[in-house]
């Protein structure tokens, strides 16, 4: 896996959904040993609950599509990119069909990934996870940075327009016969 230290600045934080304790526990100790901050909840009203907590937001998410009774993947993931839609939401379900694929994929999901899974594909994915969250940090950065150029390009255009006018001004005041300027060589 990609060092995630040296992508993206500070640690992001994951929160992982699901209602099989076993599966929970394995993903947050796993994506833990990459250098995530990782949450977790049992089911989709505590996910929810922690969402809104007011807590710092969570860069990824990774929700199990069906977790009865109460609210679904579907969801938390409407919830997630409502909250924050800069949030990466990965759909995780062993009752996959193409109806949900779509509709997880439209309702803003990153990726959807079929139980049973290997920790590989957890991996491949959160890598590119990381890898747009250092793109979009980076296209920030340069955002902030062409502002700032272009600013001071301005700036300078103004000074140069009011020494342009200066000079015009200079040379219509001169008498005729000096009016010629000679060129200063050096």
């Amino acid at each position: 896996m990609v060092n995630i230290a040296e992508l993206v600045p500070g640690k992001p934080r994951v929160l992982v959904v699901d209602d099989d304790c076993d599966l929970r526990l394995t993903l947050c100790e796993y994506l833990g040993s990459f250098n995530f901050m990782v949450s977790s909840a049992p089911n989709g009203s505590e996910a929810i609950n922690v969402l809104h907590s007011g807590r710092p937001a969570f860069d990824i998410i990774f929700t199990d599509l069906f977790m009865p009774p109460g609210p679904d993947g579907l969801e938390v993931l409407r919830v997630a990119r409502q909250l924050n839609p800069l949030s990466y939401v990965v759909v995780l379900t062993g009752y996959s069909s193409i109806e949900t694929a779509i509709e997880s994929i439209r309702s803003g999901a990153f990726d959807y990934i079929t139980k049973p899974f290997k920790l590989a594909q957890i991996e491949i994915v959160a890598n590119r996870i990381v890898e747009h969250l250092a793109l979009s940090s980076d296209n920030k950065r340069i955002s902030q940075k062409l502002a700032m150029v272009t600013e001071k390009s301005g700036l300078i255009e103004s000074r140069l327009e009011r020494i342009e006018s200066l000079l015009s001004r200079l040379v219509t005041n001169l008498p005729d016969s000096s009016k010629t300027l000679t060129p200063l060589v050096f």
